[in-house]
């Protein structure tokens, strides 16, 4: 059954393959960006999408009330209203917190977190009349442990992780469900933007996978919990991470000497 679509920050990485998988499997779409120049090669790239009426582009900022109400109108305009919505749009500012300034918290709180949630406050209106709907945050594993030099984004994406949580257990009894999707280091603009070889490999040699994550893992997942048979999974923060979340950060050990006290 065709479902409507509405992804923020949607013109590259992780976003644009959710948009992608989506429009693949039958879905109409409508996806945002602050920038118009990635949106408008995605939308050639995808042209038969757009001609045929699946496919809509709105220029958003998620920080922004205004625009996020504009995007509620588009959407009902263009696909009849939201059905799947999927929180994508963040930015990551790196630095100490000594050296973080306030603009630069302040942008990254706007967009990571009230983005989030009023971009959902805005679109859960149809979804409560309609008594169905369905919500994906696109979090961070920095939403669930620390790193060095991102502690104003590890806390933007911990309180998605609650925001996350917290809908879920309000939702649910009116058909609403909400979840978040938690990846490690991924092949995004936003990651390999201003990371040098040296480091994607350290990232890559520390993962037990050996290697960093593909959009399209991401996009698999936010698309398995947008459909009926993720029915029973609500209020998770699910990491998508070749199981780096899984390990304690303590070195293999290869010695086989017993020893007992």
């Amino acid at each position: 059954m065709e479902k409507r679509i509405v992804v923020t920050g949607g013109n590259s990485g992780i976003g644009k393959e959710t948009v992608r998988k989506f429009l693949e499997q039958g879905d109409k779409v409508v996806f945002t960006s602050r920038s118009t120049e990635l949106s408008e090669k995605m939308l050639n790239e995808l042209k038969a999408f757009t001609e045929s009426g699946k496919l809509y582009f709105l220029q958003c900022d998620s920080g922004n009330l205004g625009d996020i109400l504009d995007l509620v109108d588009f959407t009902n305009k263009k696909i009849g209203g939201c059905d799947v919505l999927v929180n994508n749009a963040a930015i990551f500012i790196g630095g100490e917190v000594h050296n973080v300034s306030e603009d630069d918290f302040d942008a990254q709180m706007n967009v990571n977190v009230k983005g989030v949630f009023m971009a959902s406050k805005y679109f859960l209106a149809g979804m409560l009349e309609r008594k169905s709907g369905c919500i994906i945050n696109i979090s961070s594993l920095a939403g669930k442990r620390g790193g060095y030099n991102m502690p104003v984004y590890c806390a933007t994406k911990a309180a998605v992780n609650n925001l996350t949580r917290c809908m879920a257990i309000d939702y649910m009894s009116r058909g609403i469900r909400v979840n978040a999707v938690c990846p490690s280091a991924t092949k995004t603009r936003m990651f390999l933007t201003g990371n040098t070889q040296e480091v994607i490999d350290a990232f890559s040699n520390a993962n037990p996978s050996k290697r960093i994550g593909e959009p399209s893992e991401i996009a698999d997942l936010v698309l398995f919990l947008a459909s009926d048979r993720a029915a029973y999974i609500n209020g998770e923060c699910i990491s998508v991470d070749g199981g780096l979340h899984a390990w304690n950060g303590e070195w293999r050990q290869d010695k086989k000497e017993k020893y007992q006290a």
